[in-house]
C-alpha cells in the first residue's frame, strides 16, 4: 500500500551573519534540499539570530 503522502525529506537550513553597509552585523537563512539545490530564502535581513531563526520556523524550520 503506498502513502498517501509523498515522503519529505528534511531541508538543510543554513543561517548567514552579513555586514550591512553601516557595519551592523545581520542574519539572513537558506534552505536547501538534500541535493543541494535551494529551495527557500529570507527575504528580509534581521537584527538578531533569534528574530531570523523564528522567521525561518515558520516556514518549516525544527519540524521533523
Amino acid at each position: 500500500m503506498a502513502p498517501k503522502e509523498p515522503i519529505r525529506l528534511p531541508l538543510r537550513w543554513e543561517f548567514l551573519p552579513t555586514q550591512s553597509r553601516d557595519g551592523a552585523v545581520l542574519w539572513k537563512w537558506r534552505a536547501y534540499t538534500q541535493t543541494g539545490a535551494l529551495t527557500m530564502q529570507s527575504e528580509e535581513a534581521f537584527e538578531t539570530l533569534t528574530e531570523c531563526m523564528g522567521d525561518a520556523r515558520e516556514r518549516g524550520y525544527g519540524e521533523k
